[in-house]
């Protein structure tokens, strides 16, 4: 057994990221469909390219491992030509075998669509397989999630928020032991497997912009991840994560707070530019889609919208690609 990885409180650390596109994906495919999602046909995914582009991105793991970053952090999106990682537990347990000493910050596993137990016993597994380096983010998943997933929008939260609960409960009660909530029913729960780390692996929370979401991860004590929201929002999600924190009976500090930097490395100023431009086009294309699609009635909840409307943005409005509203 070990304990758990510390949380940084002096220095920066600095983590691998990519979500590992489909790069041939042209503007020519997506611009003859009004979704880059649901509505967007798999026939244009290459199997044969896919093997070559795992190949490198897994070579770029055992790179970030050498050349000294902290950690390694991966997801998992579907239906989404820009992100080959249906599932993140599989490309953590690549990371596991490919690093020797980085941290493993999944971020995250969607278990609102999931069954938690099965969930717990495969971090858990992760947590063995690297030695104890482990850091188990969860989501709620994007609202295309929730529905390739067949579930009510409408429920994501609350399977989420139940989820989580059972998922630290088989980390921690000794088994075996019935479980009856709203949404999930177990007559036995026994998982053999349990983390290496005591009391279990960090817990951290992504997101990109939810005000409610955040309140829910101060409440718990779980770091937040903003994802590269704009400063000003990402200021005023960070004082509603310490105005909760503070309510809840404890100071927030450095270790509760981390930020998705999107960096572009290039041989020159001009190259760097080139990518920069070619990556904003992904960022506006990866969410094209129908409303109902991005954000379906049920998804936000009128809390969530209320307190949205007081963000620090003059030309506030609910966008599907408000993604944390899916985290």
């Amino acid at each position: 057994m070990v304990e758990q990885l510390r949380r940084p409180t002096e220095q920066v650390e600095v983590f691998w990221f990519s979500e590992q596109p489909n790069g041939y994906v042209t503007d020519e495919d997506l611009n003859k469909y009004d979704s880059g999602r649901l509505g967007f046909p798999n026939t244009h995914f290459d199997p044969m390219k896919a093997h070559v582009l795992y190949n490198e991105y897994h070579e770029q793991y055992a790179l970030a491992d050498e050349v000294g970053f902290d950690g390694i952090m991966t997801n998992e999106h579907h239906a989404a030509y820009w992100c080959m990682k249906p599932c993140v537990n599989l490309d953590a347990a690549v990371i596991s075998k490919l690093t020797k000493r980085v941290k493993i910050a999944i971020l995250g596993n969607v278990i609102a669509i999931n069954d938690p137990v099965r969930m717990a016993e495969e971090i858990a597994m992760l947590d063995c397989y690297s030695g104890g380096r482990i850091i188990s983010g969860f989501v709620r998943g994007g609202a295309v999630e929730t529905l390739q997933a067949g579930i009510d929008p409408t429920e994501n939260r609350g399977r989420f928020e139940e989820a989580h609960d059972l998922i630290v409960k088989c980390w921690t009660t000794p088994g075996p032991f019935r479980y009856e909530g709203k949404y999930y029913q177990y007559r036995a729960i026994n998982p053999w497997v349990l983390p290496m780390q005591k009391p279990h692996p960090d817990i951290w929370f992504p997101g990109t912009g939810s005000p409610e979401s955040v309140v829910w991860a101060a409440q718990h004590g779980h770091p937040y991840m903003n994802l590269g929201a704009v400063l000003d929002i990402t200021m005023w999600l960070k004082q509603i994560y310490i105005d909760t924190a503070l309510e809840a009976g404890y100071k927030p500090g450095p270790e509760h707070f981390g930020y998705l930097l999107k960096a572009v490395v290039a041989d020159t100023d001009e190259k760097a530019q080139e990518i920069g431009r070619h990556f904003m086009w992904t960022e506006a294309n990866r969410m094209k889609g129908p409303r109902e699609h991005n954000d379906p009635p049920g998804y936000q909840s009128r809390e969530a919208l209320r307190v949205k409307q007081q963000r620090p943005t003059a030309d506030w409005e609910v966008r599907g690609c408000d993604e944390a509203d899916e985290l």
